[in-house]
């Protein structure tokens, strides 16, 4: 009988494949909200922010470019333009919690909505993290070095380029 079991490293393959699906639906969603949040403000929110609609603008665009940055970041495996996606995403996410947070209470559709932006925050806090652990050279310390060895290196199955 033939043991049917993929190879770890199959199986590590297929959790990266897995991640990086999870990370281009989280980053879509993102797009998607500050999309949302630019176009069909909800009127609780106009009415909450009266004579700051400029927040608004912030809050969609930081959204907008993060996920939208973050996708194609992700979806081309060039991982170094997710660095400053995280970065913008969790600060849209952020505006849209304290906003939204003040109606958490006021029905369970809110509650239910303000958790979903905190976990939205949660994994973009982990994909920074991830990057900060992966992005890093030890050896390196200074800034040149540092983006050099970025600029090289791609994620894996990413065909390198002869120069």
């Amino acid at each position: 009988m033939m043991d049917r079991r993929p190879v770890p490293d199959e199986r590590r393959q297929r959790f990266e494949r897995l991640i990086r699906i999870i990370d281009m639906v989280a980053y879509a969603t993102v797009f998607v909200g500050g999309v949302y949040a630019m176009f069909a403000t909800p009127s609780t929110v106009v009415d909450e922010l009266r004579g700051s609609m400029w927040l608004v603008l912030l809050w969609s665009a930081l959204l907008i470019l993060g996920g939208g940055v973050g996708f194609v970041g992700r979806a081309s495996r060039f991982w170094m333009v997710e660095v400053p996606a995280t970065v913008l995403s969790f600060f849209g996410i952020l505006i849209y919690f304290v906003v939204l947070g003040r109606f958490a209470f006021t029905s369970v559709t809110a509650a239910v909505a303000a958790a979903l932006i905190l976990v939205a925050m949660c994994v973009m806090i982990r994909r920074w993290a991830e990057l900060q652990i992966f992005a890093t050279d030890p050896d390196s310390h200074d800034f040149r070095s540092r983006m050099a060895e970025a600029l090289r290196r791609r994620t894996q199955n990413f065909p390198r380029r002869e120069q």
